[in-house]
């Protein structure tokens, strides 16, 4: 084999190589998307069936310590999930995340913080409490949305 070949040869295996390597951060960075998407549904679904239960008067109070334990488990999740800085792609994670990653996760520890308060008072079982604490929890998953997440009219999911 002459140098020209050996060269072209070279730049093949290169360029293979490189596609690869490409997918697989391609594949890679869709399952941390994946992994978060997760983690937040698991969290929207426990604080929704508490507001329900809430809500509706629902026979399942005694549920609620249940759904606010995974709640307060879940919160100590979310900014490892996002460590990882993705935006692209099918998330509604917004570049800030990770050009502010201090405030971000400051406002991670405060949904935390009022998560593991709420996981105490659901223990206790006291509904007026509970209620207050689910505004508080409610408030600080709020805040968090409106600073990092897409508005609702930018979502992936309406660009399907």
């Amino acid at each position: 084999m002459d140098g020209s070949s050996r060269s072209a040869l070279t730049g093949c295996v290169l360029a293979g190589l490189l596609l690869v390597a490409s997918a697989s951060w391609a594949q890679d960075d869709e399952a941390v998307i994946g992994y978060r998407q997760k983690v937040m549904e698991s969290q929207g679904a426990n604080m929704g069936a508490i507001g329900d239960i809430l809500k509706f008067k629902l026979p399942y109070q005694k549920d609620i310590a249940g759904h606010a334990q995974a709640i307060s488990i879940n919160a100590r999740m979310i900014a490892s999930a996002f460590e990882k800085p993705v935006s692209a792609g099918k998330t509604d994670a917004k570049p800030g995340i990770w050009k502010k990653w201090d405030e971000y996760k400051a406002d991670a520890d405060k949904l935390a913080e009022a998560s593991d308060e709420l996981a105490k008072i659901a223990a206790a079982g006291d509904m007026n409490a509970i209620t207050a604490q689910v505004k508080k929890v409610g408030g600080a998953c709020q805040g968090c949305h409106e600073s990092f997440r897409k508005p609702k009219e930018q979502s992936y999911q309406r660009k399907q």
